[in-house]
């Protein structure tokens, strides 16, 4: 027995093509709205990482930072006058990421213009909260940073 031969049109073919084009469009658009939406954790803190090496302390010369992820957390390490600071690069109003500045020894956005000192403080802009710290410890040549304030 032979099955009956089933014929599309063009006009069929091309309706069935755009709608499935459609469907694949939307998917996209609304799995980019549901992560905006509901974004996914960016700071999560592991508790296995207590302190993390992060660089020689002969790698960083005074007046000069150097970035680097603990937790995947982005962080400025700034040696400033023999003094070590560890401030979070992700700014306090947007979460965009802070670039150091080592002729005015500061950290701007560019997202929106925000500007914080080298202790994370605000000195201007659309940002409220000053930069987050992390303790840095220096053992033997080595800059180790950890969780809170330093």
């Amino acid at each position: 027995m032979k099955t009956p031969e089933v014929r599309e049109d063009r006009r069929t073919f091309l309706g069935q093509l755009l709608t499935g084009s459609l469907i694949v469009g939307l998917v996209g658009v609304l799995g980019a709205v549901m992560a905006y939406l509901f974004p996914p954790e960016r700071r999560v803190f592991n508790p296995a990482r207590r302190r993390m090496r992060v660089a020689r302390i002969d790698e960083i010369p005074i007046g000069k930072g150097k970035q680097v992820l603990f937790n995947g957390e982005p962080v400025w390490v700034l040696h400033l006058k023999g003094d070590w600071i560890a401030l979070s690069a992700i700014c306090t109003h947007k979460g965009c990421i802070v670039q150091w500045d080592e002729k005015r020894l500061t950290l701007s956005c560019p997202c929106h213009a925000g500007l914080f000192d080298a202790n994370g403080n605000v000195l201007s802009g659309p940002p409220r909260r000053p930069l987050k710290r992390f303790r840095v410890a220096l053992v033997r040549d080595e800059i180790s940073i950890g969780p809170g304030e330093g």
